[in-house]
């Protein structure tokens, strides 16, 4: 992991002994800015901060082929998704039920399967 750097200003330009507005205003900019990068850079790039997309784990009913509600934090309504990981065989599809900006509705042909998806 790579460690954000902050840089270093020139002399900035003081009226009497306070910075002029302007400076002022400047640098505090600046260090927001700085704190967004170095927050994003520090932790490591990961896929969703590259995407408009969140990852989200559920587990299928215990009856295959029920429909389960599975909760995300988009905060839109999903356009669709991608299984990367799941703990058994079984087809993952989705159900009847219409998307909404908090919930998307799938089904599996197996019971229990622990599901890992991106929804995008």
């Amino acid at each position: 992991m790579t460690a954000f750097r902050r840089m270093n200003f020139p002399a900035l330009t003081y009226v009497g002994e306070k910075l002029r507005r302007f400076d002022w205003e400047f640098l505090r900019t600046v260090h927001e800015l700085y704190s967004n990068l170095s927050a994003i850079l520090d932790r490591g790039i990961r896929f969703e901060d590259n995407v408009d997309a969140v990852l989200v784990t559920f587990t299928s009913s215990g009856t295959p082929d029920a429909e389960n509600t599975v909760a995300h934090s988009l905060g839109k309504v999903p356009t669709g998704y991608i299984v990367y990981e799941q703990d058994k065989a079984g087809s993952v599809y989705k159900g009847p039920s219409a998307w909404t900006t908090s919930n998307i509705y799938l089904k599996c042909d197996v019971a229990t399967v622990a599901v890992k998806i991106l929804v995008f």
